[in-house]
């Protein structure tokens, strides 16, 4: 259970003490009251934290409300009996009997009422903290199994590409082995980082645009990537743009298709960055596997209200326009 730091202890103890002496310095002088208030503050932090401590932890707690309420009334015995017999109970309330047993039994009520509270609400916060800690661990699995589900995918198609040309000792397979270098290491070390430079991310996208045409793709001259806007102060979360464009090649017809197209356009503008992709399929093909499944996930955690996504599938062409807003400083609540 999260605790409340002492110093608002103290404060609240300090607040009883002078509502105590106020009610007894009309009767005392002015030692006698004070001396008078801290037996009274003294006997309702007993109760308090006995209560807090002992009676809720031990009783309640594990052995249900009917232990709880004979322990209240066993401790109200207890702290009654020498409270009434010694005679302080008619220093503090200078009454009879029957007043000064009930004026004790109304603070006895009063302060287990509140220790009651206390606890009832310091749990609560204690356990919606843990829930939203679980969430948030939650969250990390399934973005990580997100992350995890592209890359191997990716892995292993370049492997076989490469494998392809290595065996007819094609010129271009070692040029694709250090295309792939650099994209598993920037996916390696860049991709667990929750921001990189977008710059980065750039430049990542183009090492894939160039790895896929070394394949020699039927339409590789109707290949375009558009880019404006950038500098070095933008950041975005790693792996989100690269996913699309990987998406855009994995379900475009340009590899066997020569009048097939793919279109990349990033544009930024006061940190609103606007990406869009644009190609062609064959109707047959309409599949558009989980990558942006994938995204829209990602993006509803990373960019909550500051993303949108619109996606077109329409006559042979598939289109994704994305915009986010940019900033400087993380902005996850990992989050």
């Amino acid at each position: 259970m999260q605790k409340i730091k002492p110093i608002y202890h103290i404060l609240f103890w300090i607040f009883v003490f002078f509502f105590a002496f106020d009610l007894l310095e009309y009767a005392f002088d002015l030692l006698p009251a004070i001396g008078l208030s801290c037996v009274e503050v003294t006997i309702h932090a007993l109760i308090f934290y006995f209560n807090l401590h002992v009676l809720i932890p031990r009783i309640l707690v594990p052995k249900g409300s009917k232990l709880y309420i004979i322990g209240l009334f066993v401790f109200l015995i207890a702290i009654l009996l020498p409270y009434f017999y010694s005679g302080l109970g008619y220093y503090l309330i200078d009454e009879n009997e029957l007043r000064v047993i009930l004026g004790f039994l109304i603070n006895y009520i009063l302060f287990t009422l509140i220790s009651f509270l206390y606890w009832y609400f310091t749990l609560y916060h204690h356990e919606k903290h843990n829930r939203l800690a679980l969430h948030n661990e939650k969250l990390q699995a399934e973005l990580l199994f997100l992350k995890s589900q592209v890359s191997p995918h990716f892995l292993f198609n370049s492997l076989n590409n490469i494998y392809s040309l290595s065996v007819i000792k094609h010129d271009n397979a070692p040029v694709m082995i250090e295309k792939l270098s650099d994209i598993l290491r920037y996916v390696i070390y860049e991709g667990n980082k929750q921001e990189v430079m977008l710059e980065r991310e750039v430049e990542l996208i183009n090492n894939y645009i160039e790895l896929q045409l070394l394949k020699k793709l039927k339409a590789e001259k109707n290949i375009t990537i558009t880019v404006n806007g950038l500098n070095s102060s933008q950041k975005i979360t790693p792996l989100i743009l690269i996913n699309i464009v990987e998406n855009c090649f994995k379900h475009s017809d340009i590899a066997y298709n020569i009048d097939g197209f793919l279109k990349l356009k990033i544009f930024v503008e006061n940190n609103l960055l606007k990406f869009s992709t644009a190609n062609s399929f064959q109707e047959s093909n309409k599949k558009t596997g989980i990558g942006l499944e994938n995204i829209k996930k990602q993006l509803q955690y990373y960019y909550p209200k500051m993303h949108r996504v619109d996606i077109f599938n329409n006559n042979g062409i598939f289109k994704v326009e994305l915009q986010i807003e940019l900033t400087s400083s993380n902005r996850t609540h990992m989050r």
